[in-house]
Order: C-alpha cells, then structure tokens, then sequence
C-alpha cells in the first residue's frame, strides 16, 4: 500500500504542477499528520496533500486550503457549506456527517509502548493501562467509547515525551505518524510498535451540503489519478 500511495503522490506532483490557478470555491482545511498532510518550509505538502491538491486541478474545481488544529478543522467542516477536511479517518459516527471523497490513503492504527515494553498480543490486554490520544482523533474516540483509559493531549507529539518519561503505560497512533513523531524528538530508539489493532482508510470529508457536481467531478477525477 506504501507503494501505491507513493506512485499516486508522484502522478499528484505532475498534475498539480501543470495545473491553472482558480478563485477559491472551497475551502479545505487540515492537520498537521504527516507523513499524509503537514508544513514543510511553509507550504502545506505531503502524501495526502499533494494527491488533493491533483484531485481538485484535475476537476476543476478551485480550492483553498488551511492548517488548523484538529478541532477546529473538522469543525468548520461540519459546519460550513463547501467545506472540506483531510485527512479524515472514516468511522462509522462520522459517515453520515459527511459527504466522503477517497479513499486517499489506508492507515493501521498502532499501540506503541517503551523499547523495554513487554510483547502484547491482543487490545485487551491493556484495559485499565493509560493511553496517550490526542483530542477529536478518531483513534482517540474508538479508545474510549471501547472503555479504555485514554488520556487525550492537544497534540500528538506531546505523547512522545510523556510515553518515555513513564507518565502513560502506551500510545495509540498512526502506524506513520508515531514513529515520523519520535524521530522528529530524537526519540526513535525509545520506542517501538507493540500491536496493530485496526486498519481504516483517510479521505476527504465535505459539508453534506456541498456542491453536488463539484463533489462528483472530484470523485471522478480520483478515480483517474488512482487508474494510472
């Protein structure tokens, strides 16, 4: 799957560098999660990114795009007409607040611990231990409505240091993102993935009141970026 989505961002680079310059019709907003979406040397890039970016030149449909923090990204989402926002984990609370374009990406959802943490084989095994999460994610809420002790921070990076330091028992997160997180701190010798316990995918999510032929002609032109 690594290999599809690289091959889809390198089509996405191609496209959107040959594409015209349009007035925003819609805005889209998103979060720092890299490697999908994220700020790099001021521009918004990454995997996600740039195969949305291709999506909407390859339609026609002009856009804008915003980085926000998590909340106030799907917020604005659920509650603004021609709004988007990527990359958003399809769960089932969330289908039927949206109207969905993708998928843009698979994703597994990983519990991580410290590198001397002992082998878990099954999610039950830590009920009752603290798991870092951070605020709104989805991972964060499928935790604690399956009754797990989530301690939920206003950013996922804050969870590298609190996992070392022995102030959480884990850390649930992207199967990407943790370990681009504790690289970033220095930290990727300090822990490892314990288990794999869900498999999802990322894609846009619009206001349900968006602009229908516009989301059309942006599901047909994901199709066409994914058919090369």
């Amino acid at each position: 799957m690594r290999r599809q989505i690289l091959q889809f961002a390198a089509a996405a680079c191609v496209i959107a560098a040959a594409a015209p310059v349009y007035a925003a019709d819609f805005l889209l907003t998103t979060e720092e999660y890299p490697p999908y979406n994220m700020t790099y040397l001021g521009e918004i890039t990454g995997i996600a990114t740039d195969l949305v970016k291709a999506m909407f030149d390859k339609a026609g449909v002009a856009y804008k795009i915003d980085m926000l923090p998590w909340n106030r990204a799907i917020h604005l989402a659920q509650t603004q007409k021609n709004v988007c926002v990527y990359s958003t984990t399809e769960t089932e609370e969330r289908k039927a607040l949206f109207a969905w374009v993708g998928p843009l990406a698979e994703i597994n959802w990983v519990l991580f611990g410290r590198a001397d943490a002992g082998a878990v084989s099954a999610r039950e095994e830590v009920r009752g231990k603290s798991i870092g999460g951070y605020s709104g994610d989805a991972i964060s809420l499928f935790l604690e409505k399956e009754g797990y002790k989530v301690e939920a921070a206003p950013r996922d990076d804050l969870n590298v240091p609190k996992l070392i330091n022995g102030r959480l028992d884990y850390w649930a997160t992207g199967s990407e993102l943790g370990p681009y997180l504790a690289q970033q701190q220095g930290a990727s010798g300090s822990i490892k993935p314990l288990l794999t316990f869900k498999k999802t995918v990322l894609s846009l999510a619009c206001h349900p009141d968006s602009d229908p032929a516009d989301l059309a002609k942006l599901r047909a032109a994901l199709a066409g970026l994914r058919a090369k």
